[in-house]
């Protein structure tokens, strides 16, 4: 078991009292993990709640259990409380992943589907006590062999601001449940945070922790962090990766290949997304100011997939732009035969408040002689990435 002491922040205390505590963390983890991914309130087939929020994404199933407790005279919670917290997460998880047990899933933009726990290879579980805020606290319990989160008001905001993206999120988790798996003795003075500050100035690893049996991270870590220059520059650079995060809002409006294309584009993490959203607006850029052309592509390539962005002007009728984007995804397929999938995004050439959308995303894990040869007619009909210079 972990202990750490937290001492709450000025000016940052919620007044959060029974579902309001629940609604603080459900806007959280929906501006984290976006709403297409997020089930608040999920209920068995007898109408009983499964847990306060359920978070699904791809093989990842994150399971929330949410307490506003208040601190008795010794600054305590009620352990019977606290216990009562652990247990209902336990509870949950079997619930979830009992194959006797049909559970429909419910979520506002996706409507309702069956969850299905044979996909599921990572669960993770968190007890978030939102009341004041304990001295002296646990912030990792175990139950029935299984580490289980203990987040203050104060941790769970700032976590879920700080590693907000599945991939960023989970990372830190994996990380976090290594080293105590060591069963190390780890002392923290100030709360998580500290740790958080830790591993953040770390290059995002607890590996130089690893070595030690005794470990005590002193309070103050946080607030290091906060004034140094590279974290401040990182925010700053950081701005232009929530363009990303709209442009994975607008998958909804492709319809019946929704969640695979959300889904793929919110696996990078904050930094990938910085990459990518400046990339796309940068060619968005040039596409407005091209008088000559009514069409503009950019292909960027990266380790497991391929993004084609295209940028035209003439949207009606649909089909066209659509049939375009998915021709150049087929083509840039086979042009970089070492990638197996391949995300297109086209919107129109002009830059505007408001744009469409289209979206394609092409997975082939084997590319055959029959497609590499109507891939070369279709160029040589196109002309598309004829001469093209790759970097």
């Amino acid at each position: 078991m972990i202990k750490g002491s937290n001492s709450s922040e000025a000016g940052r205390k919620l007044n959060l009292k029974g579902k309001n505590a629940e609604n603080f963390v459900h806007e959280l983890a929906k501006k984290s993990f976006l709403e297409d991914w997020c089930y608040p309130n999920q209920k068995l087939p007898n109408g009983k709640e499964i847990c306060d929020l359920l978070i699904v994404y791809d093989n990842i199933a994150i399971i929330w259990q949410i307490k506003d407790l208040k601190l008795d005279n010794n600054r305590k919670y009620s352990q019977s409380e606290v216990k009562r917290n652990l247990k209902q997460l336990s509870t949950a998880k079997n619930r979830l992943f009992n194959p006797q047990i049909l559970i429909e899933l419910e979520n506002p933009r996706r409507g309702k589907e069956i969850f299905d726990s044979k996909i599921i290879k990572e669960v993770y579980l968190i007890s978030a006590l939102l009341g004041e805020g304990e001295d002296y606290f646990s912030f990792v319990e175990s139950k029935n062999g299984k580490i289980i989160h203990t987040f203050t008001r104060e941790f769970t905001e700032l976590v879920l601001n700080e590693l907000n993206t599945i991939k960023d999120f989970i990372e830190y988790f994996k990380e976090k449940e290594n080293l105590i798996s060591l069963n190390n003795q780890i002392t923290l003075i100030g709360g998580e945070k500290e740790l958080l500050a830790y591993y953040l100035m770390n290059r995002r690893s607890f590996g130089k922790l690893r070595e030690a049996s005794l470990l005590i991270i002193d309070e103050g870590s946080w607030d290091e962090l906060q004034k140094k220059p590279e974290y401040t520059a990182k925010k700053k650079e950081d701005q232009i990766s929530y363009g990303w995060d709209d442009i994975i809002n607008r998958a909804h409006t492709c319809g019946g290949e929704y969640e695979k294309i959300a889904k793929e584009l919110a696996r990078p993490n904050r930094f990938q997304r910085r990459f990518l959203s400046k990339a796309f607006f940068d060619a968005h850029v040039i596409a407005h100011n091209e008088t000559e052309k009514n069409t503009f592509r950019r292909v960027i390539k990266s380790d497991e997939i391929i993004y084609c962005f295209v940028f035209m002007d003439d949207v009606e009728p649909r089909n066209k732009r659509r049939n375009l984007l998915s021709t150049i995804c087929f083509i840039a397929r086979g042009l970089h035969k070492e990638n197996k999938k391949v995300l297109g995004i086209a919107t129109e050439m002009k830059i505007a408040p408001t744009c469409s959308y289209d979206f394609c995303l092409l997975e082939l894990p084997q590319w055959t002689d029959e497609e590499q040869r109507k891939m070369e007619e279709i160029q040589k009909q196109t002309g598309i990435f004829m001469n093209a210079i790759w970097k």
